[in-house]
C-alpha cells in the first residue's frame, strides 16, 4: 500500500490568508539603530517610560534597575541586584512602569526595582534614570554595537497577545490531534471547518463531512489506525487566524510515512476550527508498505 497526501489550498479566500500571512513575514522592518549617547565611556540609550523621556545606562552585565530619586513611587521589598562584580541582595523600591519604549519596541508591565543612583548620575554629569541591563536586551531583541555608538534592534519580538491567541490555539489542537490518534471521526469532524478543504491524490476533499469520511476510510479502518505525530515548527497569527508549519509522521502496522505539513485555523464562537491542512511528504523514501 502507498500513502501520499500533497494538498492544496484549494479555495481564493484561504490562498488570500496564505498571501497576507507570508507577506506580514516578508515585510518585517529591517534591524533599526538608535544613536547611544555617553557616560564617560559607557554608553547610554534614550526610553520613554510611562511616555516620559528617560536616559538609560547601557550595562551587559548587570541586571535592569531605576533611579529611586526618577521613580519614588513603590514599594519596598528585598530584590537581588546583579552587577559585574557580582549578586548581592538589597531592599528597593519595586516599581511597575506601564510601558517601556525603545525605538518602535514597547514592553507592557515592566516591574523593576529603584535604587540610588544619583552617585552614578553626578559622575555622568547628567541625569541617569536607570540601568537598561541584560533582561530588557535580550527581551528587546537589542545588541549595542560601541564602534559605532548604536543599539541595534532586531526583529520584532513577538506580540503577547498573538502568542495568547497560539497558546489558545495549540490547547484546542491538542484535543484533535488525540481524537485522530483513537479513530473517533465524530470529535474530529467538530474540528473541522464546515468549509474545510483538502485535495489529494486521490481526490479533492471538500467540506467536513467529505474530509471526515475520507480519515475514517484512509486512516481509521486499518487495525491498529494510523497514529499521527506532530512537531510544530513555525507558528504566526495573522488577523483572527493562526498558521502553522510543522513536521509529521503517520504509522500503522502497513504504512510509515514522514512529511511537512501547514495548517490554517480560525476561532469562531469561542471554538477553533481547521480551515485546512496542506501536507507534503518530506521524501518519497519515507512512503512505504510494511
Amino acid at each position: 500500500m502507498r500513502l501520499r497526501w500533497n494538498g492544496v489550498i484549494a479555495t481564493s479566500a484561504l490562498t488570500m490568508v496564505l498571501a497576507v500571512a507570508g507577506n506580514v513575514r516578508a515585510q518585517q522592518s529591517p534591524p533599526s539603530e538608535i544613536p547611544l549617547e555617553r557616560c564617560d565611556r559607557l554608553p547610554v540609550v534614550v526610553v520613554q517610560a510611562d511616555k516620559s523621556e528617560m536616559r538609560f545606562l547601557v550595562d551587559t552585565a548587570a541586571t535592569s534597575m531605576l533611579n529611586v530619586k526618577s521613580f519614588p513611587a513603590g514599594r519596598s521589598k528585598q530584590v537581588e541586584i546583579s552587577s559585574w562584580n557580582g549578586t548581592k541582595a538589597a531592599t528597593a523600591h519595586e516599581v511597575l512602569i506601564s510601558e517601556l519604549r525603545l525605538g518602535n519596541r514597547r514592553l507592557l508591565d515592566v516591574k523593576l526595582p529603584a535604587v540610588d543612583l544619583s552617585a552614578i548620575a553626578k559622575a555622568c554629569g547628567g541625569p541617569i534614570d536607570g540601568i537598561f541591563g541584560v533582561d530588557l536586551l535580550e527581551q528587546l531583541n537589542v545588541t549595542i554595537d560601541l564602534k559605532r555608538s548604536v543599539a541595534r534592534l532586531g526583529l520584532s519580538a513577538p506580540d503577547p497577545a498573538e502568542l495568547a491567541m497560539i497558546r489558545d490555539m495549540q490547547k484546542s489542537m491538542a484535543s484533535c490531534s488525540q481524537a485522530f490518534n483513537e479513530a473517533d471521526a465524530d470529535q474530529l469532524a467538530k474540528c473541522l471547518d464546515p468549509d474545510f478543504v483538502l485535495v489529494s491524490p486521490s481526490g479533492e476533499y471538500h467540506g467536513r463531512a467529505s474530509a471526515t469520511d475520507h480519515f475514517r476510510r484512509a486512516f481509521f479502518s486499518s487495525n491498529p489506525p494510523a497514529r499521527m505525530s506532530m512537531t510544530m515548527k513555525d507558528q504566526q497569527a495573522v488577523g483572527d487566524v493562526v498558521w502553522t508549519s510543522y513536521d509529521y509522521t503517520l504509522e500503522s502496522p502497513s504504512v510509515h510515512f514522514a512529511g511537512h505539513g501547514m495548517m490554517l485555523c480560525r476561532k469562531a464562537e469561542d471554538h477553533w476550527y481547521i480551515l485546512s491542512i496542506h501536507e507534503t511528504a518530506a521524501d518519497p523514501g519515507t512512503v512505504r508498505s510494511r
